[in-house]
């Protein structure tokens, strides 16, 4: 074993406490989070205990991750929340809400109302979430910390993004009713949304989630700010005619992000992820295409690729119908294909679950228009300040998160709770 990696064993034993511990294993592996990083798994076993008959681990077992460039906690686990670990710093923690918040800051060198903020807190929990100056940013960051009934830490987890101070440009919030409004009358749709309690399925006009640019009200879609992968927005409609004679095995779908010692110790963290080409664009959509031509020989010209995005081991395409419909849950393909060598490995076809509906009712036609539906809808916007990463500009920058919990019945006018923020329309 490397003497890097015995530090941070032993560093791990002393921090916990694990006197009562041994060290059952530890693997390798590489993490994601906005950049890719290299992970230290390991498993300590309380002593005398074993696995169980089925394999698995053993009550109290505590299962951390460190990484392993930082030597930072990023994770810790005790299994069925029991602990018997002993540090006196960890006992006095429970229900202290400013020692507990102070110890995370120490752990994670993150400062609090600076990078994160407390967004939720039970006598047991406090979450957490990444923000800049008490202002939450996309796409988010979290951090949870909880405790047994006897008021031991079961369990540790940072996870996402927790930007620095260089890489956020600064200005004064301005977005004002006659910036946004106008905006939010755009996304302001008539949608068929299935109710289940009536299956039937309801005309409703509701107002998409989306974000505004602080500086030049640029619009930005929310499953674009939701993620930090590179994606490329298309719109290329795919065809073909006859059979394909370059036939593609679809395979199973897994990823193996074990690694060796060494590699964890010489591999450098890569902080972001290359953009899509249009070579792989290119590609990508020739395979894509072999894959229709196989797979649906009958729907030539009814699919597009509306977007292409790259994760660390796949691309990820999303298809839609070129005739849509105005339905909140639309038929969609995800093709994934092998990010070095962009061959489809295989694909997803939502249109099963569209069979739960196919007994429901139609909607009525709508009565109302468009424009009264906003003007009943416009009171309910909420305007949020958030800082959203620009993958162009590598910055975050400060917008407002325009969104509204509730909808309009198009047919007797009511106004309906959603529930929550409609993020995105025929997407699901």
């Amino acid at each position: 074993m490397h003497e890097r990696i015995q530090q941070i064993i032993d560093n791990t034993a002393n921090w916990l406490g694990l006197d009562a511990y041994y060290l059952k294993r530890h693997s390798f592996s590489k993490n994601i989070e906005g950049k890719i990083c290299y992970v230290v798994t390991m498993e300590w076993f309380p002593n005398g205990k074993a696995e169980t008959d089925d394999g698995l681990n053993p009550p109290g077992t505590a299962v951390v991750d460190v990484e392993v460039e930082s030597e930072q906690i990023k994770s810790i686990l005790f299994v069925e929340d029991i602990s018997y670990a002993k540090r006196e710093e960890l006992s006095n923690l429970y229900q202290n809400s400013e020692k507990i918040i102070e110890w995370i800051e120490e752990l994670t060198g993150l400062e609090f109302g600076k990078q994160f903020q407390l967004i939720h807190e039970t006598a047991d929990t406090m979450r957490f979430r990444a923000a800049i100056d008490n202002i939450p940013i996309y796409p988010e960051g979290t951090i949870e910390v909880s405790f047994n009934q006897n008021g031991q830490l079961t369990t540790f987890y940072i996870d996402g993004v927790f930007p620095k101070q260089e890489e956020v440009e600064w200005e004064p919030f301005s977005l004002t009713p006659a910036n946004y409004k106008p905006i939010a009358k755009q996304q302001c749709k008539l949608l068929e949304i299935p109710m289940e309690d009536l299956q039937a399925w309801k005309k409703i006009f509701g107002i998409a989630t989306v974000f505004i640019m602080n500086r030049n009200q640029e619009v930005l879609p929310y499953e674009i700010v939701e993620d930090y992968y590179p994606c490329t927005t298309l719109n290329k409609i795919l065809t073909w005619q006859g059979e394909t004679e370059q036939p593609i095995s679809l395979t199973p779908i897994g990823v193996t992000m074990e690694i060796t010692e060494t590699e964890a110790l010489t591999a450098e963290a890569i902080s972001e992820l290359e953009p899509i080409s249009k070579p792989i664009i290119s590609k990508a959509s020739q395979e894509i295409k072999l894959l229709l031509q196989q797979e649906l020989p009958d729907e030539s010209g009814k699919w597009k690729i509306t977007s292409i995005k790259r994760e660390p081991y796949f691309l990820i395409a999303t298809l839609n119908l070129v005739e849509s419909s105005n339905r909140f849950i639309q038929p969609r393909l995800k093709v994934i294909l092998d990010v070095n060598t962009i061959k489809v490995l295989n694909y997803v076809d939502n249109r099963f679950l569209l069979t739960i509906f196919e007994d429901f009712s139609a909607a009525k036609p709508p009565i109302i228009s468009r424009d009264i539906a906003f003007e009943k809808l416009s009171n309910q916007i909420e305007v949020t300040p958030v800082y959203v990463y620009h993958q162009e500009l590598e910055r975050y920058l400060l917008c407002g998160k325009v969104a509204c919990r509730y909808g309009v019945d198009a047919v007797s006018e009511k106004m309906i709770d959603l529930g929550e923020p409609l993020y995105s329309f025929g997407n699901t």
